[in-house]
């Protein structure tokens, strides 16, 4: 009985040593395997780098565009502006511009986030408005340039990220220069 005790014991030492060779064998392949595989995928042409980079970069701009057609797809959104009446700066005098503005907005979230700046938006139109002399406004593409620099202001006030966020348009519903 003492010699089937003193047989099994290095049995299991065998045993234990058997599964960590074959252990260590199979975590070394699988690094081994990981290595060929980062080097084969691995593109040693740098043209074959910058094909890659301008793919893409075209397939940025497809989902750019496609996102703007999808903006597109969904019906305009318009706030109306409370009116404004200012005085307009003038070398013979002064003049008073009164003005009716309606803004066309990405979606109904920025509509909620004019509606709480309004005051601020008022404010900070009202005063740009004021800035402009009389023949600022009434030039050809005066009011072009002023309905820009609206539109940028009411971004800046609603810290609208891009082009497509935020204020899209501004559109003079009436404009009286007197």
């Amino acid at each position: 009985m003492s010699d089937a005790k003193v047989e099994a014991a290095p049995k299991a030492k065998k045993n234990i040593l058997l599964f960590a060779v074959i252990g260590l064998l199979v975590v070394l392949l699988i690094i081994v395997g990981g290595v060929a595989a980062f080097l084969l995928t691995k593109s040693s042409d740098p043209a074959a780098d910058e094909v890659a980079a301008e793919a893409t970069a075209q397939e940025d701009v497809k989902k750019k565009k496609k996102d703007k057609k999808k903006k597109e797809e969904h019906p305009a959104v318009f706030e109306k502006l409370p009116q404004f009446t200012v005085n307009l700066s003038s070398d013979d005098g002064e003049g008073i511009l009164q003005t009716d503005i309606s803004v066309e907005i990405a979606d109904a979230k920025v509509a909620e986030a004019i509606k709480g700046q309004m005051p601020k938006i008022q404010g900070q139109v009202s005063k740009l408005l004021r800035s402009k002399s009389v023949a600022e406004v009434k030039a050809v593409d005066g009011t072009d340039k002023l309905a820009k620099e609206i539109r940028e202001l009411i971004n800046k006030i609603l810290h609208a990220e891009s082009e497509e966020d935020g204020v899209i348009s501004v559109n003079f519903t009436t404009f009286i220069v007197q």
